[in-house]
């Protein structure tokens, strides 16, 4: 989960600074988050967000950074229970 954690971090100060991120960019990132967080309920949340990878082409910097806040979120939430 501390991987995970950090992975996140440095994505949301990585898209912060970012306009717009291409959809296979943001694909590869969700697939090593996906990885390291298959054993977590907050796993569904990367595969909602992987299967706008196929129907999109660009992200925003900033659309990322939010989901990334949430995703952050609901793992604590989640290792917190």
């Amino acid at each position: 989960m501390d991987t995970a954690r950090h992975q996140i971090e440095a994505w949301k100060t990585e898209a912060a600074d970012q306009t717009v991120v291409s959809a296979s960019a943001v694909q590869d990132r969700l697939f090593d988050l996906w990885g390291e967080l298959r054993d977590y309920a907050v796993v569904s949340q990367v595969e909602q967000w992987l299967s706008l990878t196929v129907e999109r082409e660009l992200f925003s910097g900033k659309e990322l950074v939010e989901f990334l806040d949430e995703l952050d979120r609901s793992l604590i939430d989640e290792v917190s229970v």
